[in-house]
């Protein structure tokens, strides 16, 4: 097929070459879900094998594969599209591999992508749009990092859906939850969300922000989820949940009925957070705290596939966004080391970004909500931080005095020949240091 790329797609393709053309075994391109990465996969797949290369796409979901099949229309025998378990399994078997293309690849840190690499041993591209594994280390099959165009970017060409991002408070808890691999524990979360007072919540707030329309719900694990599920249809609203054990035909038939708006709820636990189109999904409710970065872009962006005239809704039920800041920002990636920790207080101790108690709509900086116009009220960890902010600068203004004190008493001191000449006790102290005396038991010094 006769592929075109747009300009910031042929902006990350032709990096892509260029990072080769100066040696570079691996680079990952990063670009914002929804930016027509397989696109550019095919461009590259297309070049490689107009010069005789062998090319093997990878992905660790049937529905990726499913949609790189879709995409990439392959005509080409010297292409295939694998699942990296099955490849795995059959190292070698298909004949030889010159460029390996891994999709999703913020989980290339699998022992199945590093076993693959490994017998390969080619040239790879990694396309993901959050260069970090979901521990948070970086990713290490990649030695360069080209940046593509940003999603605000994108928002403003009409590329990605524009969006409304909600945060209503639940007052949780979540200090005594343990951490285990770089992510809050599963099991302690959820007996942490499953309450009747936050399944009360999730509803209430549902329906305030986006009554009717489709959404995707972000859960922690499967019985978390088939809660939900449950709590939705006992409300008269239709829901369905899916989970990895769900067959796959299954699972085929629940996605292609909730495309086709047949239900309205879709619940999931990890299962639609990656390379899924769902442009009927208009609201994504996130039902999962966590403390990984790559997983909260992942699932707050999935709602963004843009439709004419779509506005997307994401209703935070769990507080991500006051541990990672806005999904769309824009962050400095690095395959060097884990990116910057969001901090969401500034510097005079208010939150940068704020949650209007009138609209629970959320905004950075400003006395005022931006889209109901009502008076934003500091909190009480804004105003306690700020106390603490301004005895900081008192003690440090103080200590700034003090120095600027004893330097100009020092100078003074330096003057003097002997200690009668001293006209304070400071002074004598500082002459005393100049000349190298010791101070005497039950002597003060400064």
């Amino acid at each position: 097929m006769e592929i075109k790329l747009r300009d910031y797609q042929q902006y990350v393709y032709d990096k892509i070459k260029e990072e080769f053309r100066n040696g570079a075994k691996g680079v990952c391109a990063v670009l914002p879900c929804r930016s027509g990465k397989s696109y550019i996969m095919a461009a590259i797949t297309d070049s490689g094998c107009k010069k005789g290369s062998h090319v093997l796409i990878l992905a660790h979901r049937n529905s990726l594969l499913n949609q790189l099949f879709e995409t990439l229309e392959l005509e080409n025998p010297n292409v295939r599209i694998e699942s990296v378990f099955t490849e795995a399994r059959h190292l070698g078997e298909n004949g030889p591999v010159d460029l390996i293309i891994i999709d999703e690849a913020h989980i290339s840190g699998a022992s199945s992508y590093q076993k693959v690499c490994e017998y390969y041993d080619c040239r790879r591209v990694l396309f993901t749009a959050t260069p970090a594994r979901l521990d948070g280390k970086p990713l290490n099959l990649a030695d360069v990092i080209v940046t593509g165009i940003g999603a605000k970017e994108l928002i403003n060409r009409g590329k990605i859906a524009d969006y409304e991002y909600y945060a209503p408070d639940l007052n949780l808890d979540l200090s005594t939850v343990k951490k285990s691999c770089g992510d809050f524990n599963n099991q302690e979360l959820g007996e942490k969300m499953s309450s009747k007072k936050i399944y009360g919540d999730v509803l209430k707030y549902y329906e305030k922000l986006g009554k009717g329309q489709q959404a995707i719900a972000y859960c922690v694990n499967i019985q978390h989820s088939k809660e939900v599920c449950d709590m939705f249809n006992e409300n008269g609203i239709s829901a369905k949940h899916m989970d990895s054990k769900t067959p796959e035909q299954e699972r085929e038939k629940i996605l292609q009925e909730f495309k086709d708006g047949k239900f309205t709820i879709l619940c999931n636990c990890n299962l639609i957070s990656e390379g899924m189109t769902l442009p009927s999904a208009n609201v994504g409710l996130l039902l999962r705290p966590t403390l990984s970065l790559p997983l909260f872009i992942q699932q707050a962006c999935r709602v963004l596939t843009p439709v004419e005239g779509k506005k997307a809704i994401i209703i935070d039920y769990v507080g991500n966004v006051f541990r990672h800041g806005m999904p769309t920002m824009d962050r400095d990636w690095s395959l060097k080391k884990k990116v910057k920790e969001y901090d969401n207080e500034n510097d005079d101790g208010t939150l940068r970004i704020r949650v209007c108690k009138e609209c629970f709509s959320t905004f950075e900086g400003g006395d005022v909500c931006p889209y109901c116009g009502a008076e934003y009220e500091l909190t009480a960890i804004e105003i306690e931080n700020i106390k603490e902010v301004q005895l900081k600068k008192v003690e440090e203004e103080r200590e700034l005095k003090r120095q600027q004190i004893m330097s100009k008493t020092a100078e003074k001191a330096k003057k003097y020949t002997k200690p009668e000449e001293c006209k304070t006790f400071y002074e004598l102290v500082e002459f005393g240091k100049i000349r190298g005396y010791k101070p005497r038991l039950g002597c003060i010094s400064s």
